[in-house]
């Protein structure tokens, strides 16, 4: 039998030990430096997400008919962007109900930059006449186009109210 069996040289050791430590923190580097990038990039998205809809969108529902034959809801656009469709919440008797202008059931479905609109049923809908005959409250959040490329942006922050008497 052999006595003198030899291990590894500690110089040999020690290089493979760092050798092994730098192939480790390379892979964890380039994971963190991905992970942070798309961190990085989600939150600048709804960082400007939430300034447009904070700084860029102003609208009030300056007016509902809620009496006689053309029932309506007015939305004055202020703001600096184009409003792509309004979100209606109708409280009445039944509940609270939704209706989306984006949905087609309303006319028009967009607001330009400073300009008023008159939602009101299309020639195929009653729906906004239904839910406005025992209305006593309604609520508007808007929807902006986002970037080119972008999904649009619903701004539930920026809710407008008109109480119904």
């Amino acid at each position: 039998m052999r006595k003198n069996k030899k291990g590894i040289s500690p110089l040999i050791a020690t290089v493979l030990l760092i050798g092994f430590a730098v192939a480790l923190a390379a892979v964890v580097m380039t994971w963190g430096l991905d992970f942070i990038k798309n961190t990085a990039e989600a939150t600048e998205s709804q960082t400007q997400n939430t300034l447009i809809c904070a700084s860029d969108l102003s609208f009030t529902i300056s007016d509902v008919i809620s009496t006689g034959s053309d029932r309506s809801i007015t939305v004055d656009n202020r703001g600096q962007v184009d409003i792509k469709s309004i979100i209606f919440r109708i409280y009445g008797d039944s509940g609270v109900d939704t209706v989306d202008s984006a949905s087609g059931v309303l006319n028009p479905t967009a607001i330009p930059k400073f300009g008023v609109k008159n939602f009101v049923d299309n020639s195929t809908s009653t729906i906004l006449h239904d839910l406005l005959e025992t209305a006593t409250k309604v609520e508007a959040v808007a929807t902006v186009a986002g970037d080119a490329g972008e999904e649009d942006i619903v701004c539930p922050q920026n809710i407008q109210e008109y109480n119904i008497q």
